[in-house]
């Protein structure tokens, strides 16, 4: 998972070439898809127009540069129509203001998450006051020039995971026959539900088996597998990590 402001002004490496061919000057968002579709690229040798690669031209996103297998993955916009229609939406995210569909404001998104491998979005990060917060973009409805619009609000989703949270805790133990399979049932659907609420949010405080192992360090990014293993630790490190969410 990438940060998108970790890509400005990363060189562009085409590997066929061996050579630089140019620099990230910006993301194009597809409001429809959710997703980064294009990058826009800034080329010592030419003053007009705008440039961009594919996302699905990139070989690779690394820390020091974006890598591509030619230098022709860097097109001019006028070869692709919808780069220049994505391009008037003028969607660019951060900035935007957060709402929920009851008209509420949560926040303002100070920088968002896209998996380096498709360009999907996976996270906003929305500032609130003083916090910032992971928000998964599952719970987004829309994209729009000024303004993000949510399902819920910021402290409503927090407050879901406490609820799930408390609910596992206190799941009855296991019985036999049909009694048993609604029970399990019952766990496997908590446990869906709080895989949702908790991808994507970052852990407040290193996180330790009941061994004294360390999990998570500070700051994860909760994956799916990641809560999978803090499941599988019992229902008290998953409320501990829920109350800090609330904080």
């Amino acid at each position: 998972m990438k940060k998108s402001n970790e890509l400005l002004d990363l060189p562009i490496i085409s590997i066929s070439g061996v050579k630089k061919i140019g620099k990230i000057k910006g993301l194009i968002i597809n409001p429809d898809n959710f997703s980064v579709d294009f990058l826009t690229v800034e080329q010592e040798d030419w003053q007009v127009g705008v440039k961009a690669v594919p996302f699905k031209k990139i070989v690779g996103i690394g820390e020091t540069a974006v890598m591509v297998e030619h230098d022709n993955s860097v097109i001019d916009l006028d070869e692709i129509p919808i780069v220049n229609q994505l391009l008037n939406k003028k969607i660019h995210i951060i900035g935007s203001q957060v709402l929920t569909r009851k008209g509420f404001l949560s926040g303002e998104v100070s920088d968002y998450y896209f998996n380096e491998g498709t360009g999907q979005l996976e996270n906003l990060l929305i500032l609130s006051g003083n916090k910032e917060t992971y928000f998964p973009i599952e719970n987004v409805i829309s994209l729009g020039k000024e303004h993000v619009i949510i399902n819920d609000s910021l402290q409503e989703i927090n407050n879901q995971i406490s609820e799930q949270m408390m609910n596992l805790q206190q799941a009855t133990p296991i019985q036999t026959g049909a009694v048993s399979q609604n029970n399990t049932d019952r766990k496997a659907a908590l446990k869906a539900k709080l895989i949702e609420l908790l991808k994507g949010n970052s852990i407040k405080k290193d996180i330790f088996s009941k061994s004294g192992e360390l999990l998570f360090e500070k700051g994860t990014i909760l994956s799916c597998e990641d809560i999978k293993v803090l499941h599988d630790e019992g229902a008290k490190v998953l409320i501990e990590i829920s109350l800090d969410l609330n904080e």
